[in-house]
């Protein structure tokens, strides 16, 4: 079969023409063909070698990445869903065929949607999760999405709308992006090159949750900003740590910033978020399928995304290798 493979952490991924076709065996026990996967910073991360679990997915070279996808289950031609930690390890989804786990995957209706679908599932639930399962909010709280203008932060914004924030505050550096996502659903908009002075004029209702996908010194003017001017604070705030997509691995914490507001900083995979993956991901997948939430793609093939690997996408869009 045809296959994206990787032959070390060191390498980009090349083409393979007649890679094997995987065999299932009692844990991977459906063979699926594969229809489209998206090229997520995840996957270029753990082909590289500096995600955590790159040495899971990569035990041995050649290897295949794509840790999601969209395929047709081979034995009764049902269309599928195949979530993280679906696919055997060195048997992803950047190939013709993937084998996968019975219990993991998910039936899904037919749909013209697929390179939104496929793309959007998983960087939707990065806002779902904490937004609705986690802490869920009331309408007259305040959601502050740090990134908004990438892929995920786009649908983030949807999501709050879906959700009935009436007070969506989206960061971002392009004026022309953030202007558009006032269509989505955004109320205010903030460039992060003036975050703090920016959050200082912003009106702040209720309770705060943060969905961060940028991390660094905008995460760190925020935490600035929630410096309360008075010990009368009554607002709870949580920022959920989902990305680093300014390329700024650590932070400065003002401890008065903890000890005077009380926010609290979680990552994505709380119990609660755990608890409800399966039943987020089913709610994403009606939302998607009926274009409620509506992810910006653009499709590639398996030899295109071999060129492109170490090319960063247009800003809000996501490459999806189509193989049908």
């Amino acid at each position: 079969m045809k296959a994206l493979i990787i032959r070390s952490f060191t390498e980009p991924p090349t083409i393979s023409e007649d890679f094997p076709i995987p065999s299932v065996d009692r844990t991977y026990s459906v063979l699926v063909k594969v229809l489209a996967v998206p090229i997520e910073n995840l996957d270029r991360a753990v082909a590289a070698g500096t995600h955590y679990s790159s040495s899971f997915w990569h035990q041995s070279f050649p290897s295949i990445p794509g840790a999601s996808a969209i395929g047709r289950r081979v034995d009764n031609q049902h269309l599928v869903y195949l979530p993280g930690m679906s696919m055997r390890p060195g048997n992803g989804a950047m190939a013709e065929y993937t084998v996968a786990k019975e219990d993991s995957i998910m039936d899904l209706e037919e749909t013209q949607r697929l390179s939104s679908m496929v793309a959007s599932l998983s960087s939707a639930q990065t806002s779902l999760l904490p937004l609705k399962y986690d802490q869920p909010l009331s309408p007259s709280d305040t959601v502050i999405i740090n990134g908004a203008t990438g892929f995920a932060g786009k649908l983030a914004v949807q999501v709050a709308r879906h959700l009935g924030i009436r007070n969506i505050i989206a960061t971002g550096r392009s004026e022309e992006r953030l202007t558009a996502l006032r269509r989505l659903g955004a109320t205010q908009s903030i460039n992060t090159n003036s975050i703090q002075s920016g959050l200082a004029q912003s009106e702040l209702s209720g309770n705060v949750s943060i969905i961060d996908y940028l991390w660094g010194s905008a995460t760190t003017a925020i935490l600035r900003s929630l410096i309360p001017t008075s010990p009368a604070n009554l607002r709870q705030t949580i920022l959920y740590e989902i990305g680093s997509a300014a390329h700024e691995p650590e932070i400065t914490l003002p401890a008065t910033a903890i000890r005077t507001s009380g926010v609290q900083i979680r990552g994505l995979m709380t119990l609660n978020n755990l608890k409800n993956r399966s039943t987020a991901t089913r709610e994403l997948i009606s939302l998607l399928g009926s274009g409620v939430l509506q992810g910006d793609t653009e499709d590639v093939t398996l030899e295109d995304a071999a060129d492109i690997w170490r090319k960063t996408p247009s800003s809000g869009i996501r490459n999806v290798i189509r193989m049908e």
